[in-house]
């Protein structure tokens, strides 16, 4: 038996009349026995996006700044139809929840177009974002190891580069 975390592998298509080995195993367990107790219920309602599933990630790391600059971003998810993401120093810092945060204690994401926006680029966070299929870095560090897997690269201050393209984005939409 093997695991794997969502997302690490591209799902093949069903081989069909495919059988498989069952091998019964008993561990001993009796079927009136309790095994787990349960002690509490706790529900909480919260509004949580699926980023493995979506096709646009716009993605914030450290280098956002702060818990509001995040409009930036959410403004040009918006306009391309995407969703927000974040590197675990976002989530460390508060800023998101971690059902944003992509990377190896986040989720692994294959989108067909992943933003990183602010983000350095560790191994961490890479490992759950590599395999996008267009990857697009912002960042003010012309160094940043994000540029080692991006495609496209635009070395700025994202507070300015963000917004013009977000307008950019928003005026193509309105002439078609």
């Amino acid at each position: 038996m093997a695991t794997v975390r969502p997302g690490v592998m591209q799902k093949i298509a069903p081989i069909a009349g495919a059988k498989a080995e069952v091998i019964e195993f008993n561990p001993g367990f009796t079927p009136d026995n309790k095994y787990v107790e349960i002690v509490e219920v706790v529900k909480s309602v919260k509004e949580t996006v699926d980023i493995q599933a979506a096709k646009i990630l716009v993605s914030g790391g450290r280098g956002v700044g702060s818990e509001e600059n995040f409009k930036l971003l959410r403004d040009l998810a918006d306009a391309i139809g995407g969703e927000v993401s974040c590197s675990r120093a976002v989530v460390e810092n508060g800023w998101l929840s971690q059902d944003h945060q992509v990377g190896q204690t986040g989720k692994t994401v294959r989108p067909n177009v992943y933003f990183a926006i602010g983000i350095s680029g560790a191994i961490q966070h890479v490992a759950g974002m590599e395999e996008s299929d267009v990857i697009i870095a912002i960042n003010k560090d012309e160094d940043a190891p994000i540029f080692d897997v991006a495609d496209y690269g635009i070395v700025g201050d994202l507070n300015k580069i963000v917004p013009q393209l977000t307008e950019a984005i928003k005026a193509e939409i309105a002439n078609k």
